[in-house]
């Protein structure tokens, strides 16, 4: 789109995994995967552990090199057109693990200044900031501001990290399994800190989960990612309820239902996905796929729009469309 806030074209990210010359072996985390994010819109990732969505967010905010391909932010390349540091301003990204993304040593109060501060800002306009931003995600910043990442909850910590993104009133924050390791209640409370703070602050979400569920609550399009590549994107309610790919199918049955008439019987999908260093020729979920057939082991199948704003990378599309 060319109103796009953040875009990402061709992105390849392949890591090394031994040998020299021609022996040398790579592990094929993200394939030429290209997608755009409009403002204020919150786009949800999914697939499986191993599909490329964590490296995909990271060459996002460019916390690792791309191989080949570039980021764009509001149409200019990220690194070149706009330079790294003003870049991260704009974008910011909220991590999994919300222990190991914060600095032991440093308190909560100074966990949330010290971007600002690198940034310019004196120390103590970015300690009014820090604790009127640590009001606003729920935690009292006389009460937790001196204390240090040990001392509070993993919620209490994602919030912190929710407020450390927000201190340099980004544009674009990139969650990466923000909520997974948060008990159900937690989850729900910080799920609608993030709706708020989206309406208030008109921000746009990549979020990235393994709840379905989630996912859909939250998002306005989905993008579906298999062994490095995108086989599906389109908005939330035509993905779940028509998807146009045998993966998101199969990923779609395996959500969980309390609905005892729409129990799983047997397994929506066998086995594991194929080695990211070597994967199959042609589609690569063909080696899974109970739908394949002529060209899939043999054609890559391109994307195709399949309905508004929404590509999917699959031969039934193909065939489908030409029995029409």
């Amino acid at each position: 789109m060319s109103d796009a806030i953040l875009s990402a074209h061709n992105l390849v990210k392949h890591f090394n995994a031994g040998g020299w010359g021609a022996a040398r072996k790579v592990v094929r985390a993200v394939d030429d995967v290209s997608f755009d994010v409009a403002p204020g819109e919150t786009l949800g990732v999914v697939g499986e552990s191993g599909c490329g969505k964590s490296t995909t967010a990271r060459l996002l905010t460019h916390l690792l090199p791309t191989d080949r391909g570039e980021v764009r932010f509001r149409g200019r390349v990220a690194g070149t057109e706009v330079p790294l540091k003003d870049f991260r301003r704009h974008v910011q990204m909220v991590f999994q693990d919300s222990y190991a993304s914060l600095n032991p040593r440093m308190t909560m109060l100074d966990a949330v200044a010290f971007g600002p501060t690198v940034h310019g800002l004196d120390l103590p306009e970015a300690r009014r900031r820090a604790g009127a931003l640590l009001e606003r995600v729920g935690l009292d910043p006389a009460r937790f501001g001196p204390r240090y990442p040990h001392e509070i909850s993993g919620g209490q910590r994602q919030r912190v990290n929710i407020a450390r993104a927000l201190a340099f009133d980004p544009d674009v924050i990139v969650l990466d399994e923000a909520v997974s390791a948060l008990d159900k209640s937690v989850e729900a409370q910080v799920l609608n800190l993030l709706t708020e703070l989206r309406r208030e602050r008109g921000l746009t979400y990549i979020f990235i989960s393994h709840d379905l569920n989630v996912v859909r609550h939250i998002s306005d399009r989905v993008m579906v990612m298999y062994l490095g590549e995108v086989v599906e994107i389109g908005p939330t309610a035509d993905l779940y309820t028509a998807p146009r790919h045998p993966y998101t199918e199969a990923l779609l049955a395996a959500m969980p239902s309390l609905d005892p008439d729409r129990r799983t019987m047997e397994a929506p999908l066998q086995g594991d996905p194929p080695n990211p260093i070597d994967p199959p020729p042609g589609c690569r979920f063909h080696t899974r796929c109970a739908r394949a057939f002529g060209p899939c082991p043999g054609t890559a199948p391109v994307p195709a729009l399949v309905g508004r704003r929404h590509l999917a990378s699959c031969h039934l599309n193909t065939v489908k469309e030409a029995a029409e």
